[in-house]
């Protein structure tokens, strides 16, 4: 914990969907990998883009946009941020990943309740860097455990 006065200075890998910039630790990504040979799974959920293989490891490869209700667009997920729920693996496709990106503190503003509660819980809040607002979120968040094991039953 800071002490009273210091700010705390936290990087986040930025990334963009749907045409806005988001962020996300960089803590919680394993890496960030290109989206190709995507296999498709038939009768899978809707957010579900395939499964894709990642140096031997098969793992499922989930739209953003989808997930989060987003306005769809055009746009095609073009990367995937690798990371790890509980025990298992999971990509997050995004149309692009940008740079690591620092934010102290003072500059991560926590935005009303509104945005931290029932199917937002995964905002961690809003970064400032100058005149640009990125809102920052926590992809642990996005999914429960139980809905990740989905991805892997049999």
């Amino acid at each position: 914990m800071p002490k009273p006065g210091i700010s705390k200075i936290e990087q986040y890998i930025t990334f963009s969907v749907g045409g806005e910039d988001y962020g996300v630790p960089v803590l919680e990504v394993l890496e960030i990998v290109r989206i190709e040979n995507l296999i498709k799974v038939p009768h899978g959920r809707d957010y579900l883009l395939g499964m894709m293989d990642i140096r031997g490891q098969v793992l499922p490869v989930i739209d953003l946009k989808t997930k989060l209700q987003m306005e769809a667009m055009d746009s095609h997920p073009e990367r995937a941020i690798i990371m790890q729920i509980g025990a298992r693996k999971i990509g997050l496709g995004v149309d692009s990943v940008s740079h690591v990106r620092s934010f102290s503190s003072d500059n991560i503003d926590e935005g009303p309740p509104v945005l931290r509660s029932g199917s937002s819980r995964h905002i961690i809040g809003v970064g400032k860097s100058g005149d640009q607002f990125i809102v920052l979120m926590s992809l642990n968040k996005i999914f429960s455990p139980e809905e990740v094991e989905q991805f892997f039953a049999r």
